[in-house]
């Protein structure tokens, strides 16, 4: 079967990226091997001091800036799910007023690992590197505009910090970041996150924050057969997304850890009316399972910003009490 590429243009500080996760994963869940998942690096804000967003009042001044993107960041959560920090976003300052580190760091991870002959494998260790960097900002608040904090958590995602940090600072990464930004401009992409979906062949453009159901719909329009069959909600008890103890089990060891919404999607478990995305009582099934993981020992949870975090404590394929205790030295 041949394989489906997403390519997702982004900022790794847009909040409706990091609200994409989500669905990224999902896809990246029910698809394996047959998907390849790789962002485009843009560059939202080169400088908050000259950038400006009328609306969200975001721009210039950099105090009130950071409120307000604090303030637009908690009222996207209530939609996309994703967790944010509720007080104290302190990530722009006059001697760093830029996203664009967060950017090089994205692809300084992807040229620290492409030197492996497994380049699927490299990606896949570069996109978890990103969402650390997302998880970061968003939720733990980390100013990800320094270099050093961007080298420390790339030495957690198991990264040398040493040569990241050469590199994210070297030529080579300041290069590849232009050719991210012409690709941008070569497809006009004009928000964040944009996904250009490639499969033999053709091509789809999504412009904005997609849900799944979206998502997989135009998905199995362009690619159609055996996708389409993977991407269905209309599942049987034996297949590895029907919403089962034994299967989220699977999810949040596979995965290390995992917010509600994110399991709640991979999912499909249906969100009660009303009910704000980033609950674990805010959707059908849900409260049940995770307290019979709970009570079984399978997994842990504490409370993250305005959500819960789910983790393993299978200490296999996912995270180890081991690495746990090194996460929880950045929070």
């Amino acid at each position: 079967m041949k394989k489906l590429k997403i390519l997702v243009f982004a900022d790794p500080v847009c909040t409706w990226c990091w609200g994409s996760v989500p669905v990224l994963r999902a896809l990246e869940y029910r698809l394996g091997e047959h998907v390849e998942i790789e962002y485009v690096m843009c560059g939202m804000i080169e400088d908050i001091r000259t950038f400006s967003n009328r609306r969200l009042e975001i721009g210039g001044d950099i105090p009130l800036s950071n409120r307000n993107m604090m303030k637009a960041w908690i009222e996207a959560s209530s939609i996309h799910g994703m967790p944010v920090m509720e007080r104290g976003m302190h990530l722009f300052s006059e001697e760093h007023p830029s996203t664009f580190p967060q950017n090089l760091a994205y692809i300084t991870a992807k040229l620290c690992c492409g030197h492996s002959d497994k380049a699927e494998c490299d990606i896949k260790r570069a996109n978890r590197y990103l969402r650390r960097v997302q998880e970061a900002t968003a939720v733990e608040g980390l100013l990800t505009t320094h270099n050093k904090v961007l080298a420390d958590l790339a030495a957690v995602e198991g990264f040398n910090p040493e040569e990241f940090a050469r590199t994210l600072e070297s030529d080579a990464a300041k290069k590849a970041f232009m050719a991210d930004r012409a690709r941008a401009r070569e497809y006009d992409v004009k928000s964040f996150p944009t996904f250009l979906i490639e499969y033999d062949g053709r091509e789809k453009m999504l412009s904005g924050y997609t849900a799944y159901s979206a998502f997989a719909a135009e998905i199995s329009a362009l690619a159609g057969g055996k996708i389409k069959s993977m991407l269905t909600d209309k599942i049987d008890s034996t297949h590895h997304c029907a919403p089962s103890i034994k299967n989220v089990k699977a999810f949040v060891d596979h995965y290390g850890s995992a917010y509600p919404v994110e399991i709640a999607t991979a999912f499909s478990l249906v969100r009660r009316s009303g009910r704000s995305a980033v609950n674990i009582e805010s959707y059908e099934l849900f409260p049940d399972i995770i307290d019979e993981l709970l009570k079984n020992g399978d997994i842990g949870m504490h409370p993250t910003a305005n959500s819960f975090r789910i983790f393993s404590l299978a200490g296999k394929e996912g995270v180890s009490m081991e690495r746990e205790k090194e996460l929880h030295h950045y929070w």
